[in-house]
C-alpha cells in the first residue's frame, strides 16, 4: 500500500508498504479516508520531534494520528464495531491508504460517524477535542474579555468551542500574523481580529477591553482587563521576538487565567514577576478526555462548530512533500488533509 513515510528533517516521501494486519484480538483495520498534519507532525516533519507520534516501518516513519475511514477487518474480540462502519479512530500510522488501531474501543479509539458527518469533518475531531479540553482550561463565564494568541487549527478551534458554548463574551479577540488566519478567526466567531506584524497587540487590547489600575500596586500602573488569555502559538524559531507566554502574562488581569497549549521549540527566559505580583493563574493544556472526544463530535453532527471551513488544502499520499510544506506555510494554509 501507499504510505507517507519520514525520511528526515524535512524530508518526507510516499513509499510502498506493508498493509497492515490484525496482530490482537482486539485490533480494526481502517480503510483511511482522510487524515489530518497535526500541528506535532509538523514539529516532527521540520525538527524531529515526537518520534513517538508515527509508525516505524522499513521504508521509514508513518505519521498521522487524526484520521476517518471505514473498517474493513476486525479481531475476534472486537466489540461493537462491524466491517463497513464508517468511524474516526485515534492511532498510529493515519497517512496511509489502511491503517491498524489496536485496543479499537467504542468512545476510547473508536467513534462512529453520524451521518451528518463527513470524512473530512472526522479528520478534525481530534484537535476539535484538545482545543475544546484547553476552552474548558480557562473556565469561562459570561461577561468577560478573552484573547486567543494563534489562529491556527487549535486556536480557531478554541474560538469555536469557546462561542458554541452560548455564554455572552464580552469580546474575544483574536490575534495571528496570518491575515487568512485571521478572516478565519472572524468567520469562526471572533468579535475583533489584531495582526501582530502591524499593531502593537499590547496596546490595541488595552484600547478594545479597557484597563484597571493595579489593585496591590497602585504605582506600578494598569494592565488590560483580559480575563483569560490562550496561548496556542507556543514558541516557533523561525518567528524570534516576545514569547506570546511572556505577553499573555503581561496581558491577563489581577488573578487572570492564561491557558498554554502551544509547543516550544527551545527554551526561554522570561520574566515571571507580572505573574507573581498579579497572581495569574497558569493552566496548561495537552490533549484532551475521551468525553472531549465524543462531546467533539456531537458539536460537529449538531451544527454547532463548522470544521468543514477550516480545510484549506487536501492532496493525495504521492502530494505529501507538497502537503506538508503547505502545511508549513502559515500564512497560506489553516488545515491540510492527507487523502489516500
Amino acid at each position: 500500500m501507499k504510505a507517507a513515510c519520514y525520511q528526515g528533517l524535512r524530508e518526507i516521501s510516499c513509499e510502498d508498504v506493508e498493509k497492515p494486519v490484525i496482530q490482537e484480538p482486539t485490533d480494526i483495520i481502517v480503510k483511511v479516508a482522510a487524515c489530518g498534519i497535526c500541528g506535532s507532525d509538523l514539529h516532527s516533519y521540520k525538527l524531529g520531534l515526537f518520534p513517538e507520534i508515527s509508525l516505524e516501518t522499513p521504508k521509514g516513519r508513518i505519521p498521522g494520528h487524526e484520521f476517518s475511514g471505514d473498517v474493513v477487518e476486525i479481531g475476534s474480540a472486537v466489540e461493537g464495531i462491524k466491517v463497513g462502519d464508517r468511524v474516526a479512530a485515534i492511532a498510529m500510522g493515519g497517512m496511509a491508504e489502511y491503517a491498524r488501531v489496536g485496543n479499537a474501543f467504542l468512545g476510547m479509539t473508536v467513534y462512529k460517524l453520524p451521518d451528518e458527518v463527513s470524512y473530512e469533518e472526522a479528520a478534525t475531531i481530534e484537535p476539535l477535542a484538545t482545543s475544546l479540553h484547553a476552552a474548558r482550561k480557562g473556565r469561562p463565564a459570561e461577561g468577560q474579555n478573552i484573547v486567543v494568541f494563534g489562529a491556527g487549527i487549535i486556536g480557531l478551534g478554541i474560538i469555536q468551542c469557546l462561542k458554541a458554548m452560548g455564554l455572552n463574551f464580552r469580546q474575544i479577540i483574536a490575534v495571528d500574523v496570518s491575515d487568512r488566519r485571521l478572516d478565519m478567526a472572524r468567520r469562526m466567531g471572533a468579535d475583533v481580529t489584531l495582526n501582530a506584524v502591524r499593531e502593537n497587540v499590547h496596546e490595541r487590547v488595552e484600547a478594545i477591553a479597557g484597563t484597571q489600575p493595579f489593585m496591590l500596586m497602585p504605582d506600578a500602573g494598569s494592565y488590560p482587563l483580559v480575563d483569560i488569555v490562550y496561548d496556542a502559538v507556543g514558541y516557533i524559531m523561525e518567528r524570534p521576538g516576545v514569547p506570546v507566554f511572556q505577553q499573555a502574562i503581561h496581558m491577563a488581569k489581577e488573578e487572570g487565567t492564561v491557558v498554554v497549549f502551544g509547543i516550544f521549540e527551545q527554551n526561554l527566559n522570561l520574566d515571571l514577576s507580572d505573574m507573581v505580583t498579579k497572581q495569574v493563574n497558569i493552566h496548561g493544556s495537552f490533549a484532551y478526555t475521551f468525553d472531549d472526544l465524543a462531546d467533539s463530535l456531537e458539536l460537529i453532527r449538531s451544527g454547532k462548530v463548522d470544521r468543514r471551513a477550516l480545510v484549506s488544502h487536501e492532496c493525495s499520499v504521492d502530494q505529501c512533500k507538497e502537503a506538508f510544506e503547505t502545511q508549513a506555510n502559515f500564512d497560506g494554509s489553516v488545515k491540510v488533509l492527507i487523502k489516500p
